[in-house]
């Protein structure tokens, strides 16, 4: 019998908007955030694989959260939704509008990315805190709700998302925004 127990963390408030700059670090609010998230997983860090995404403001929140450095990991699955692609000034309506677009009618690389999360975390096993991006956080919490959307809900800077599974199957589900919200299966 195999369990896990994943701990999404959003990234705290970057320094300049996503669609303005490819990588920005945390803003003085987004320290702040991260701090409060560091204190509330102070129990579990020692006890738990931490990973995060390979971008800056991921980066500096799990430093943050990390603060005895038990050495975390960088992963590239854990990245933003790719849009490289995607002119700068077109960026947020693009965004608006992958969040409804049918998961068979996203873009093969939004595809790709989002079956790399997946396969991951049909693999996970054990206890996870992972510093990652609202898309990521959305596209995991819509695979395992069974979602017809990429989008799920709107987690908030330096929130916690909590996935429990039991030999694969999803038991409970904490939500990480202002308003928690708890799904058990």
């Amino acid at each position: 019998m195999s369990q896990s127990h994943i701990i999404l963390v959003r990234h705290g408030e970057a320094s300049a908007e996503w669609s303005v700059h490819p990588d920005p670090g945390l803003s003085k609010l987004g320290c702040l955030q991260a701090e409060n998230a560091a204190k509330s997983l102070a129990d579990q860090i020692s006890s738990y694989k931490l990973l995060s995404s390979p971008k800056k403001r991921a980066v500096e929140t799990m430093e943050i959260i990390d603060i005895n450095n038990h050495s975390f990991k960088l992963d590239p699955r854990f990245i933003e939704i790719p849009s490289h692609n995607i002119d700068a000034e077109e960026k947020k309506q693009w965004l608006v509008s992958i969040f409804t677009t049918p998961i068979d009618e996203l873009p093969q690389a939004v595809k790709d990315w989002r079956n790399n999360l997946i396969h991951w975390l049909k693999d996970a096993n054990g206890n996870f805190i992972v510093a990652t991006h609202f898309m990521v956080i959305n596209a995991l919490v819509s695979y395992i709700t069974n979602n017809h959307a990429i989008s799920y809900f709107h987690p908030n800077y330096a929130s916690r998302t909590e996935i429990f599974l039991k030999n694969g199957e999803l038991t409970q589900l904490i939500l990480g925004d202002d308003k928690k919200t708890v799904i058990n299966l």
